[in-house]
């Protein structure tokens, strides 16, 4: 069982991106070191944010119970509520494994909810690119949840370890990452 001070923290859909690209960026982020601001992809993607999609259903915030307990919330980018599709625009997919469980997560969220589309279906996601002018679609699927559950667990394990794990070996998305210059810097 989770101690009572790990309860506080709330798992979100940046956290489980996080985790599924790098465990130390996790720690770091859990115990206040979010470097965004300092990041020039970051404030790309806010304006791709701020900027695409208009006319659409913005920045839904979602917030669930999840096993044991844990608090779970997320920050849906957009959505088209009449249609069921949840919307997550990203500014390149790069990272598009982070991104799909992201997604995977905010539909997981609703299902915990027991919130679906009018017909009683669940919500479908898309992973939106306008950059590059292309879209993906997600869908939840019971493997997915099982996994998410795992992901989750494993945040929270993380997030109670008294030091960060270790940097990675292959540096692949580190030159591009906020965190770079602190963890090689």
């Amino acid at each position: 069982m989770l101690s009572t001070e790990m309860h506080k923290l709330c798992v979100t859909g940046t956290l489980v991106n996080y985790y599924v690209l790098c465990r130390r960026r996790v720690w770091l982020a859990v115990h206040g070191l979010w470097m965004e601001h300092e990041s020039e992809l970051v404030a790309l993607g806010r304006l791709l944010d701020e900027t695409s999609y208009t006319d659409e259903l913005r920045h839904v915030n979602v917030e669930a119970e999840g096993p044991e307990g844990l608090r779970l919330a997320g920050r849906i980018d957009w959505a088209e509520l009449r249609d069921g599709v949840l919307h997550e625009t990203k500014h390149s997919p790069r990272a598009l494994e982070a991104h799909r469980w992201q997604l995977r997560f905010y539909l997981w969220l609703l299902k915990l909810l027991g919130v679906t589309r009018t017909d009683g279906q669940p919500f479908r996601g898309q992973l939106n690119f306008p950059r590059q002018r292309r879209t993906e679609n997600i869908i939840l699927e019971p493997e997915h949840e099982t996994r998410l559950n795992e992901i989750v667990q494993a945040i929270y394990q993380t997030a109670t370890q008294a030091l960060p794990p270790p940097r990675l070996v292959n540096r692949r998305f580190c030159k591009k990452c906020a965190y770079e210059e602190l963890c090689f810097g």
